[in-house]
């Protein structure tokens, strides 16, 4: 009878033991392997390591792969898109993954290219940069990120920052806004065109490869870019100097998942993803800072000197900077609604980082 309880209760405990361990041994079992077609811009080639994180065998492949035990395969492909198709491409799921390099869409998308309004992050970029990081970091501005996005289909992941390209390469030295009058200066993207305008230069449209022959034949007297990218295609060779501004203080890529993709993936997985994506951020916002100032001591090297406009003018370049803003909410484009929230939520983001560090 004694041996009829115990093997009863030994049936009974490995009854419950199974029943709790076949779900874990489940989750356990998954080996299912998510291969995922990334679509990488590849816009700067490796003139700037930033970018190097998306190459193949790069830091996102990589970490991807070991965080999820191999689960999570990339296959990526360079300058799959034009930069301009690229975030369409992802939501219509020609491919899964991709970079936008939002400042190339800000006429069309400008709620999510607020960083191109100046005076919103501070325009000494090593300062922005860490500004700008705290605004892609805070749980208000990512919810507005993802409920816009959602619409085409789309997830917010992270984003890549490059260096600010709020800089007027040229041959004169630019400390006033009087020393700006009638420049023609070279300049990529909306809103920074609206912004020259506005401190009264004349903006031009030339491509990247034809800017340092452009200023030797004075086809353009400037070029507002930034000083890693300026003076790695020759601007330093034909510039006196190089003139800190406040417009564009930031050139940002905004890294999407085709939402589709994304939910398919189980919840682990998911949290592998998003994980990934707060580290890679982190990692290239450091690698983007210490990279602008070692091209400080490249410039100053090279002849070039550097300056900014006067602080008496302040008032002046305050009242551009409302333009631009003005400008930013009042474009044609979706979700012209929301672009206040957005503004708010930015601001406050930066309010509070400076509270906190006191600068």
């Amino acid at each position: 009878m004694l041996k009829t309880k115990k093997a009863i209760l030994l049936g009974v405990a490995c009854a419950m033991f199974l029943m709790v361990a076949a779900p874990m041994s489940g989750v356990c079992a998954d080996k299912k392997v998510y291969k995922l077609k990334f679509s990488w811009n590849d816009i700067w080639g490796p003139k700037f390591r930033a970018s190097q994180v998306y190459r193949p065998e790069g830091e996102m492949q990589r970490m991807l792969y070991k965080k999820s035990d191999g689960r999570i395969q990339l296959e990526i492909i360079p300058r799959m898109f034009p930069s301009g198709d690229m975030l369409m491409a992802v939501a219509k799921k020609k491919a899964d993954m991709g970079d936008i390099a939002m400042p190339w869409l800000s006429g069309t998308y400008p709620i999510w290219n607020w960083g191109e309004i100046p005076g919103i992050v501070n325009e000494n970029p090593v300062q922005g940069l860490a500004e700008e990081l705290a605004v892609y970091q805070d749980p208000e501005v990512i919810k507005i990120f993802d409920k816009t996005l959602t619409k085409y289909g789309l997830k917010f992941w992270f984003v890549t920052q490059w260096d600010p390209a709020n800089g007027i390469w040229s041959n004169k030295d630019i400390q006033s806004l009087e020393d700006l009058k009638g420049m023609k200066i070279r300049v990529g993207g909306y809103l920074p065109t609206q912004g020259i305008k506005a401190l009264g230069a004349s903006p031009v449209t030339i491509a990247g490869s034809e800017l340092a022959p452009a200023m030797m034949a004075g086809t353009i007297d400037g070029v507002l870019t930034s000083l890693g990218y300026g003076y790695s295609i020759g601007l330093g060779k034909v510039s006196k100097y190089f003139s800190l501004t406040p417009l564009s203080p930031t050139w940002t890529a905004v890294t999407v998942i085709n939402l589709k993709a994304y939910n398919a993936l189980p919840e682990d997985l998911q949290k592998v993803v998003m994980d990934t994506g707060r580290e890679l951020q982190q990692m290239v916002s450091l690698s983007t800072t210490a990279e602008y100032v070692m091209s400080l001591d490249t410039v100053d090297l090279s002849g070039v000197k550097r300056t900014r406009l006067d602080e008496k003018d302040l008032a002046k370049v305050t009242a551009a900077a409302e333009t631009v803003e003005k400008e930013w909410l009042n474009a044609d484009g979706p979700w012209k609604d929301e672009r206040p929230e957005m503004l708010k939520a930015v601001k406050n983001a930066i309010k509070n980082y400076r509270d906190f560090t006191g600068k």
